[in-house]
């Protein structure tokens, strides 16, 4: 029974499931003052409805120390009738890995533009996410407002 279960998930997500891709990034991390460069890559379908399921890997280095970031979203589809930028909002987590063992956690909202690239299948896109990260001490163990820029690209398959 459980098999059967777990396999008429699989079939009704992959039913559900339009248009898979994968993409990559790269922008600027920030803190406190503090901007370092950052790059990921990512997965994500789109879902019925103009939503959106994504996750993804990024790694910042700061003084030689490599952050890495887990992060997932799920991303609402917008339009503006007759424009070739299509954008999109979005909310999220994030878990970062920080050397020695130092975990942090965060939440966050995307706000973004996506262009599509005639002829093939690839769409440019540029988003914001404003970040509050708490847990651990990297972030003065408190919590800290942070952010993401990303400049980067899916292609659909």
């Amino acid at each position: 029974m459980k098999k059967l279960l777990l396999s008429g998930l699989v079939v009704l997500g992959l039913a559900l499931a339009q248009s898979p891709y994968v993409g990559g990034h790269v922008g600027l991390f920030g803190v406190s003052g503090v901007n370092i460069f950052n790059g990921g890559v990512h997965a994500g379908v789109g879902l019925q409805g103009g939503l959106e399921v994504r996750g993804g890997v990024d790694f910042s280095s700061l003084l030689g120390i490599l952050i890495t970031g887990v992060n997932a979203d799920v991303l609402m589809n917008l339009s503006i009738p007759g424009s070739q930028v299509y954008p999109y909002a979005g909310l999220g987590g994030n878990l970062w890995l920080f050397p020695g063992g130092i975990t942090s956690f965060g939440v966050h909202a995307t706000l973004g533009l996506k262009y599509p690239i005639a002829g093939v299948p690839f769409v440019a896109f540029l988003e914001a996410q404003p970040t509050y990260a708490f847990g651990g001490s990297a972030f003065g163990g408190s919590g800290a407002f942070v952010y993401y820029l990303k400049l980067g690209g899916n292609y659909s398959f």
